[in-house]
């Protein structure tokens, strides 16, 4: 970069990272390891089995139910499909549900984890764009939970379809003890996000709270967790919190370049030409995102667009806690997409499928996603009523 001082870039990269609310990013992946290694996800499984297993198609419905709960837990979408594969595969293979079927399942539930707080990606996108980070982790609630919704409907119809049966009798008695079992699990997202909500928590300290919570169930409740494994998991949470602040340093510097450079500027005169109102801004943005989503990582995305469309968006009118979601759920759907879906490539390991059966599979879980972000993307209410309540 001819021209820009080593020092000024230094400054600018160093304040990009130096934000006490990032903090939260480190917290979030670290209880989300916590409670995948302190045996909380498995009684989650064993939870949702008693609610949903005598459904028809109850096994593939307790995945995605399973996703939407572990997502309230990890904050992650590789983390989410990577753990509910690895238990959950082999089960739907001996129920008889189809390999490519089975193996799509935890890869479309898995995409929710960034967008059911607590979200590591809202967090990042709070940090580039400088959007309440409590706003937006509220803001993909309602959302996430359509998704998930939609997703189980379709589950449904396909056992029926394919004449899959249900899984096991409802049996109270094994509700009450998968209840009982599983509580300390449920009773986390009340706490995070109820802390959230009602501002006793600020989303850093809710991810410190969430760490503390997940220690004392992991070590004192469930007693499946050692200090020679939680080293492993702190070792593993720091590296992954590096790699994330490193995005958020370039994006920092990306964002200077751009502006001295007029990029904006120029970005929104070009699309302005082609652009009427902020419905067709609307449908140009998702239409991007989701082809962006194909070919790059989410993390280069935002790098790169949400210092682009935020002026502009703002100038249609569009919330940017409205923005924030719009962006982070296409990048959800992205994530299941190929060739560079990470949670397609988090499936492969548990699930033995290779990459084009994982996409074919997914591919209907593809369609209703999207179709979910255009109708949150075009009703705005689904993601601000939450951050409106606030």
């Amino acid at each position: 970069m001819n021209g820009f001082p080593v020092m000024t870039m230094v400054q600018k990269m160093y304040n990009g990272g130096a934000r006490y609310t990032l903090l939260a990013i480190f917290f979030f992946m670290l209880a989300g390891s916590i409670m995948q290694h302190g045996g909380i996800s498995s009684r989650l499984v064993e939870f949702s089995k008693a609610c949903l297993g005598h459904v028809r198609g109850g096994l593939s419905i307790v995945v995605l139910a399973v996703c939407m709960m572990f997502a309230a837990l990890s904050g992650s979408s590789i983390a989410t499909t990577a753990a509910i594969g690895g238990m959950l595969y082999p089960e739907l293979v001996k129920a008889n549900y189809p390999k490519g079927y089975s193996a799509a399942l935890p890869v479309a539930g898995g995409t929710l984890g960034i967008v059911i707080p607590p979200s590591i990606v809202f967090v990042v996108y709070g940090a580039i764009t400088g959007t309440s980070i409590s706003q937006l982790l509220m803001s993909g609630v309602i959302p996430g939970l359509m998704g998930g919704i939609f997703m189980c409907i379709y589950a449904y119809f396909y056992a029926r379809k394919h004449n899959i049966p249900s899984s096991n009798e409802f049996s109270w008695s094994r509700l009450v003890v998968a209840t009982k079992n599983a509580f300390w699990a449920l009773l986390m997202p009340i706490i995070i996000l109820g802390g959230i909500y009602t501002g006793i928590f600020t989303p850093t300290e809710s991810a410190a709270v969430a760490v503390i919570y997940g220690l004392f169930v992991a070590f004192f409740i469930h007693r499946e967790l050692n200090l020679r494994k939680l080293k492993d998991i702190v070792v593993d949470s720091v590296k992954g919190t590096a790699n994330i602040l490193m995005i958020i340093m370039a994006a920092s510097l990306f964002g200077y370049v751009l502006t001295i450079y007029q990029v904006p500027t120029l970005f929104t005169n070009a699309v302005s030409s082609f652009i009427t109102g902020k419905y067709s801004f609307i449908l140009f943005l998702n239409i991007l995102l989701l082809f962006l989503g194909m070919i790059m990582d989410s993390g280069a995305i935002i790098l790169i667009l949400a210092p682009l469309v935020y002026n502009m968006a703002v100038g249609y009118g569009i919330d940017p806690v409205h923005l924030g979601c719009i962006i982070v759920f296409n990048l959800a759907v992205g994530q299941a997409t190929p060739p560079f879906g990470n949670c397609l490539f988090a499936a492969i390991p548990a699930t033995k499928q290779d990459i084009v059966t994982l996409s074919k599979n997914a591919f209907p879980f593809v369609v209703i996603l999207f179709a979910t972000v255009l109708l949150v993307s075009y009703v705005p209410i689904f993601a601000m009523l939450l951050p409106s309540l606030m």
